[in-house]
Parts: structure tokens; C-alpha cells; sequence
């Protein structure tokens, strides 16, 4: 029968395509259901149209490509494939046969099978050389994978079931000082401290059990001259079908140095917090407030005044007449060796801050010299009443505090 023959007997079967998909439908969910590979039953009209619109010239190797062309563009697997066209044959044959001119509808079976088997034939040579070359890859994948895990720059190590070291990589022998003879079937947990592996122990191994992976574990390994290496350590679980835990991945990174630049910057900033508490409690020593009785307070100054003392001295003053409910301040500078016009602006300043609270200031232990430079400053030393000896400003301060 002619090419264009056996096509006008493929396109009369059109008016039986719902059929066919029902018919191949049902047949393919049938051997789904015994446990065939699967595939979706919406993927059988593309090739039941594909067949019943055949090129006009009715090649069979050329609509056998277009076939494979849907199924790879599909992405259909290779077990699906073969089911569906399975079923697509099945359904078309039976009813190529039972059309109404037997001769046409044999022509038509006759095609149908030759398309079918020309796209599975192509499917299974695909799929050998799919299978060749995944093979190849894998071979390939595997010397590069021992290549890699040797000579990664990361400390690595595997651990089988027994808790035994089933493999280790160069970084891991060079950061140990072991050969890998040395250390290969050993348990893991020869190679910690006894802290270290008492927390694996206790802590880490039974939650990488349940859950198949642990994530930064700090560790302290022993090297084989006796030395310490800190190690942080992440690792996963390969498990079989089952569940069971089978081997573990293991990455360690170094970080004895950094901890111990951790360790030092910690002890600096603890020192510098020392120094600082040092620093405040002299600076609340060189400033003492002492409160008199009957609103008098007194804050003897000893030493050199500079501005981060004045600045003290004004918030310890400030502070003071608040809290003791203070009428006048007696700012004693008998223990200052020298009055420059730092000095001056600090005691002025006070005295005017004091006055806003509404204190006044006693000065007392002005040396000569003291006083000529206030006066040549001209500071304005309104509203500060001066003594020459700290008795004279106790005597002063009471009868202010008295009015």
C-alpha cells in the first residue's frame, strides 16, 4: 500500500482519537498499577496526534523523529517512555484493524508498529550511551574526587560506623603531624582531649545521630608532638536505605590562632577595664565631696587642676548639692600648687553652676599669688565669698547656711 494510502487510512482514524486516548489511557494506569514506570496520561495525546497527522508522504523514519523530538523535549524518562508508547500502540493497532477497509487498516497497523519500534530503538541506543557515558562520568568523578579530597586546602576527615578514621586528607596529616598509616583505622576519639571528647561523647554525637549533621563544634585536638589544635568542626552523615548512619563527612578548620588572638584582645580589654575603674576611683578621689551637716559641703582639692579634673569637679559639685540638699559649697584649693587661668575659669564656673541651683561657693586657701591672678584674669568673681584659711570658710559657710 502506498505512503499516501496508509496516511489517508491513519487520518480517517481521527474520528476514533477519543477513543484511542481512553482505551490507552486505561491501559497504561493498568500497568502503572502493576508497577510499571509511570507517566502522565496528558502525555499520550501528543503521540496519538502525532501519528494520526502523519507527513503527507507517510516516511515513517520522519514522523519517528518528530516522535522523539516530543518525548526528549518532554523530558520524558526513558521506563515512561516505553510504557506510553506501549500503550499508544496497542490502542492504535486494535483500532487500525477493526476500521472498515481491512486492507488499509493492516497498512496502517503494519505502520504504526515500524514508527513505534524505530522511536523505542532510538530510545534505547540513547539511553546506552547515556548509561556509557554517566558511567565514564562517574569513573571520572570519582579520581577526582579522591584527588580533591586529598589535596583540599581544608582539613578533612571520614569516620566510619565504628567511630574509626576510614580516611583522611593531606591537610589533615600536615596539620597533625601523623602519616596517614599512622592514624587509618584508629577511633576518631583518640586524637581529642579528654574534655573535648567527653562533650562529642555526651553532647554532640548523640544529636548527630538524630539529626545527620553538626555545625561548628568547637574541639581540641591533640597533635602527635603533644601540642593543642583548636578545631571548629562541621560534619554530615551518609546513611543507607535504612537510615543508618553509615560514615561521616567531616571539614575541621584551624583556629588555635585566632582563638589565642581572641583570648589576648579579651585579657586587653579587661585590663583597659581595669584602668578604667582605676582611673574613675582616682578621679573620685581627687575630687571627694564631704558633707558637713546643716547644707555645708566640702570638696578639698589636692593636686594639679586640668580640664578633665575641672570638668569632674563640676559634676561631683553639681551633684552633691542635689543630693544633700546643699546651701553653700566650700571648694578648699590650699592643696593646688598653682592657679592659671584654667584653673580660675574652672572654680568661676563652678561657682555660677552652684548659684543656679541656688548655693552659694565659700573659696578657701587662696595663696597671694593665687589671688593676683584671679584679680589680673578679671573673671568676674561676683557672688564668691573667699576665705583665707579652710576655719575661716567652715565659720563663713555655717552663717551663710544659717540666714
Amino acid at each position: 500500500m502506498s505512503p499516501p494510502s496508509i496516511a489517508a487510512a491513519l487520518v480517517s482514524l481521527l474520528t476514533r482519537r477519543d477513543a484511542i486516548l481512553e482505551e490507552a489511557g486505561r491501559d497504561l494506569e493498568e500497568r502503572v498499577g502493576r508497577g510499571a514506570a509511570g507517566a502522565p496520561v496528558s502525555s499520550l495525546a501528543p503521540l496519538v496526534d502525532g501519528i494520526l497527522r502523519p507527513p503527507p508522504d507517510g516516511d515513517p523514519e520522519a514522523l519517528a523523529a518528530a516522535l522523539l523530538e516530543h518525548l526528549e523535549r518532554a523530558e520524558t524518562p526513558l521506563d515512561g517512555a516505553l510504557v506510553l508508547l506501549g500503550a499508544v500502540r496497542r490502542a492504535l493497532v486494535r483500532h487500525a484493524l477493526a476500521s472498515s477497509e481491512p486492507s488499509g487498516g493492516g497498512a496502517a497497523a503494519s505502520f504504526v508498529e515500524e514508527v513505534i519500534e524505530r522511536v523505542a530503538t532510538s530510545l534505547a541506543r540513547q539511553s546506552a550511551a547515556a548509561l556509557a557515558e554517566a558511567r565514564r562520568a562517574a569513573d571520572h568523578a570519582e579520581r577526582h574526587h579522591e584527588w580533591f579530597y586529598s589535596r583540599l586546602p581544608a582539613i578533612m576527615h571520614s569516620i566510619d560506623a565504628q567511630g574509626r578514621l576510614s580516611a583522611v586528607n593531606d591537610r589533615w596529616v600536615e596539620a597533625m603531624g601523623y602519616t596517614a598509616d599512622e592514624v587509618l583505622g584508629r577511633r576518631s576519639s583518640e586524637f581529642l582531649t579528654s574534655e573535648s571528647s567527653k562533650y562529642a561523647r555526651e553532647v554532640v554525637l548523640p544529636e548527630f545521630f538524630k539529626t545527620g549533621r553538626c555545625d561548628n563544634i568547637l574541639y581540641q585536638f591533640v597533635r602527635k608532638d603533644g601540642s593543642v589544635m583548636d578545631v571548629m568542626l562541621s560534619a554530615i552523615a551518609d546513611r543507607d536505605e535504612h537510615g543508618n548512619t553509615v560514615r561521616s563527612q567531616a571539614v575541621l578548620t584551624d583556629v588555635t590562632e585566632q582563638l589565642a588572638a581572641e583570648r589576648a584582645a579579651q585579657a586587653a580589654a579587661a585590663q583597659e577595664e581595669t584602668i578604667r575603674a582605676q582611673r574613675e576611683m582616682l578621679r573620685a578621689i581627687s575630687t571627694p565631696l564631704v558633707p558637713l551637716g546643716d547644707g555645708v559641703l566640702l570638696m578639698p582639692l589636692v593636686g594639679t587642676v586640668d580640664h578633665a579634673r575641672a570638668e569632674q569637679m563640676m559634676a561631683t559639685l553639681l551633684d552633691g548639692v542635689v543630693t544633700h540638699a546643699a546651701e553653700v559649697a566650700i571648694l578648699d584649693v590650699t592643696g593646688v600648687p598653682s592657679v592659671d587661668a584654667s584653673v580660675a575659669e574652672a572654680l568661676v564656673s563652678a561657682t555660677k553652676a552652684v548659684g543656679l541651683l541656688g548655693a552659694r561657693v565659700v573659696l578657701t586657701g587662696l595663696s597671694p599669688s593665687a589671688a593676683r591672678a584671679l584679680v589680673d584674669l578679671d573673671l568676674g568673681l561676683g557672688g564668691i565669698t573667699t576665705k583665707a584659711t579652710l576655719r575661716d570658710g567652715l565659720a563663713a559657710a555655717r552663717k551663710i547656711a544659717r540666714r
